[in-house]
Parts: structure tokens; C-alpha cells; sequence
């Protein structure tokens, strides 16, 4: 197989083009077909035997064609690509040139713009190196002129010290869809598939923040991490200071486990630090080096507080006031502490203001999602530096964004969240295939 170099340089003379490939392969197969033919017209035999011969040769042919093909079209998507940044390059004059004696214009001097292909992912990276000339600018704003060329719309940016980085998905990543069990399953990992192409695991990216407003799908995503938790023999915990959906799953779970008071908010929220302080003292009694509470035999514990801005705002008087510090203090030591002993928060609100939860703590949990359409300052609260500069329209029930630190990318990334068909999956049925394991 040829080996195409990965360069985009005015400079260069590339031998192999998409032009060159197509005759070439029109030309072998032309002149292979007239040899075969040839040959088997000269043969000095019945056409009884010329016929089968034909036949066979035809048939060899259009095989020796098919390989030519694909040959070719596997070389095409490099090429197409490079051919493609080559053009940019010339018409936005991203070169020098000097005229010789005989008037002919020659480049010297080019911008270089390198890529990388991923048809498995359907991913593009394009990467435009930045020397300290008079282009490194201009490669630094190639976001529009890119995607023009490309016919894709550009997924982010990155910019490096040496180099600028755009990258392209043309293929869409696949939607999670849920499926209705009759046994429950036992997992293992706790790596979760959130669909779209992102895994998460609490143990390398601690604590969840979502964030989003009536009917954005939060309900419906809340859900199906409660039943992934619960896959892998977590222990959950709900708080749901306005006794809505979550609040309900009380009559399933019980109310040692489901909270929509204050006070009982307070007391499960106790429960889970004083849970993580004797997990802790076990782990110093038993210390190993390096390691974590899954090597001692302990399960993830998950606290799921929900509308954490509208349970702020309860606190009407001294003793509310109190009980709202006295939670914050305790989910504040989950968030900064609970990662090694396998105590997860998982926060949302339908608006992450900075009084319902400040910077710091926010920086502090490792997985963002903000769901539905959102103001850039809305998406600033959730995400901070990570929020995207270009951010696609929302038109799909339960799409977002979303940020997972780790993950290598810098910004938030649009995501479409596991999809529930209400109709066809029953979330209570499910549910209650776990139920034993809670209680």
C-alpha cells in the first residue's frame, strides 16, 4: 500500500493526485483487458473453448477492477483532503513567492498545514504549524475557511505553542438508546457509556454536575444514571428538595434513602460523610500504598442532590438557614474528599449560579452537562473556561453539552444524552430489578 505523506505544502510537487490516480487506474485496466483479450483471440482453438475463456476473462477483469477500486478510493480520502488544504492555502495566499529571470513565479516560502484521518471515528485533524512568521496568524483563524472547504461543520480548536489544531467529525457519533431487561445486570467496570462516544468512569473523572430547565431531558437523564449506579452495586442516595420525580422514588427505595425535607436532607447527607469518615479510618487501619476503596472491598456510594438552587432558597428563617450550612458543608467535603473513598456527588440545578455553587467546587467535579438551550453565560456557569466559542443550536429533546476532565479535549462538546422511549422502556420496572440490592 502507498503511503500518502500527511503534508499540505505550496512548496512541495506531489507525484500522486486524484486526476493522476483515476487515469492511471482507467489506463492499467484498459491496457491489462486488451493483453487478456489478445491472447485468448490468438488462442488456436473452437470458439466452444474461446467462449468459456471470455467469459472467465471478463469476469477476472471486472475482479482486478474491483481491487483497483478499492485501492483507489483508499487513497482518494487522503488525497481529496490534501488537495482540498492546498487550495486553501493558494487562495488565501498563504505563501511568498519571488519571480525568476524568466518572469515565472516561484513559492518559496509556505504555510504548512498537516492532517490526519480516522475513518473508523469519521474524524479530521487538521493541524496548522505555527513558526513565527507572517502567517502564524492567519492559521490561527482558519476556522470558517476550513469547514468551507471540507463541507463539515468544525468540532473545536485547539491552540498549541507550535501549532492550531481543527477538528472535524463528517460522521455523527450514535445516540445511546435504552433497552428494557427482565433480569437485572451486574456490572463489573465502572466505566458507564454516555453514548456519543464518551465513557465515564467517577473513579478517574469524580462527581457529576447537570444542569438544565424544564424540559430539557434532566429528569430522563437523572434516571438512567440512577439504574446505571445501581448496575454496579452502588449504594444510592436522593435528595429532592422539591418532591418531584426523584422525590417520588421513595415509595421504591425507602426514606432511609430518599430525602425531600430540610431536615432529612440533612440527615442523609450525614449519613453519606460519616459513611466516607469510616471508609477513610479503615482504609488509614489497613493502609496500602496506592491504592483506593475498590482494593478494600468497598462499593462507589452516589449522593444525588437535585434543584440544589431551590433547596438554597428554602432557608426562610435561623434554623432553615442553619440546616442549608450544614448540608453545603457536608457536600463540600464530599466534592473535595470523596473521591478516594468512594463517595460521588452528583449535583444539578436548573441554573449553576456561582451563590448556588462557587468556582472552586465547581472546577471540582470532573463530569459538566448543561442540557437544552442555554444563554453563553448560562453555559460559562457550567462549564467556565472549558465553554466553546462556537456553540451549535440545540433542536433535539435531552442534546447539551458536555465536559469531562481528562477526556483530552479542552472545551465542552456538543452531546445528545442516552435516549429513553417512554413508551417501550419502563424506568420503574427497571428500577425495581434492584431494589433487593438497595434495601
Amino acid at each position: 500500500m502507498i503511503k500518502i505523506k500527511k503534508v499540505a505544502d505550496l512548496k512541495r510537487n506531489y507525484i500522486i493526485s486524484t486526476s493522476k490516480l483515476k487515469i492511471a487506474h482507467w489506463s492499467i485496466l484498459g491496457f491489462s483487458t486488451s493483453i487478456m483479450l489478445t491472447i485468448i483471440a490468438n488462442i488456436r482453438a473452437p470458439d466452444l473453448i474461446k467462449i468459456p475463456l471470455f467469459i472467465l476473462a471478463g469476469f477476472v477483469i471486472y475482479k482486478f477492477h474491483r481491487q483497483l477500486k478499492y485501492f483507489r478510493y483508499h487513497l482518494d480520502y487522503y488525497l481529496i483532503i490534501r488537495e482540498s488544504l492546498l487550495y486553501v492555502l493558494y487562495t488565501n495566499r498563504l505563501y511568498t513567492a519571488q519571480k525568476d529571470s524568466t518572469g515565472y513565479e516561484k513559492i518559496i516560502r509556505s504555510a504548512t498545514l498537516e492532517y490526519e484521518l480516522d475513518r473508523q471515528k469519521g474524524h479530521v485533524l487538521i493541524r496548522a504549524l505555527s513558526t513565527g512568521d507572517e502567517f502564524t496568524k492567519k492559521v490561527q483563524s482558519l476556522d470558517d475557511v476550513l469547514a468551507g472547504v471540507l463541507e463539515i461543520e468544525l468540532d473545536e480548536k485547539i491552540i498549541r505553542p507550535s501549532f492550531v489544531e481543527y477538528h472535524f467529525y463528517y460522521k455523527k457519533p450514535e445516540r445511546l438508546t435504552l433497552q428494557s431487561h427482565s433480569q437485572k445486570q451486574k456490572i463489573d467496570s465502572l466505566d458507564i457509556d454516555l453514548g456519543y462516544g464518551i465513557i465515564y468512569n467517577p473513579v478517574k473523572c469524580p462527581h457529576i454536575l447537570v444542569s438544565g430547565g424544564t424540559g430539557s431531558g434532566k429528569s430522563l437523564l437523572l434516571s438512567f444514571l440512577i439504574l446505571e449506579f445501581l448496575k454496579r452495586q452502588s449504594t444510592v442516595y436522593i435528595a429532592d428538595p422539591k418532591n418531584s420525580d426523584l422525590g417520588s422514588l421513595s415509595h421504591y427505595l425507602g426514606s432511609k434513602y430518599v430525602a425531600t425535607t430540610p431536615n432529612n436532607i440533612a440527615r442523609i447527607v450525614r449519613l453519606v460523610v460519616e459513611e466516607m469518615q469510616e471508609r477513610y479510618q479503615y482504609m488509614r487501619n489497613n493502609f496500602q500504598y496506592g491504592t483506593n476503596f475498590a482494593d478494600h472491598g468497598y462499593k462507589p456510594l452516589w449522593l444525588l442532590v437535585d434543584e440544589l438552587g431551590a433547596f438554597q432558597a428554602s432557608g426562610t428563617d435561623k434554623k432553615s438557614k442553619e440546616t442549608i450550612v450544614e448540608v453545603m458543608d457536608g457536600i463540600k467535603q464530599i466534592i473535595l474528599l470523596g473521591r478516594q473513598a468512594g463517595i460521588f456527588i452528583l449535583v444539578s440545578a436548573q441554573q449553576m449560579r456561582a451563590e448556588t455553587l462557587n468556582t472552586d467546587l465547581r472546577d471540582n467535579l470532573g463530569l459538566r452537562i448543561a442540557l437544552g438551550a442555554n444563554s453563553n453565560e448560562g453555559y460559562r456557569m457550567v462549564f467556565g473556561s472549558a465553554t466553546p466559542d462556537n456553540l451549535k443550536p440545540i433542536e433535539v429533546k435531552g442534546a447539551g453539552y458536555l465536559y469531562m476532565q481528562g477526556s483530552g479535549r479542552e472545551n465542552a462538546q456538543y452531546w445528545e444524552s442516552p435516549y429513553l422511549d417512554t413508551k417501550q422502556f419502563n424506568f420503574i420496572s427497571e428500577l425495581q430489578l434492584y431494589l433487593e440490592e438497595t434495601n
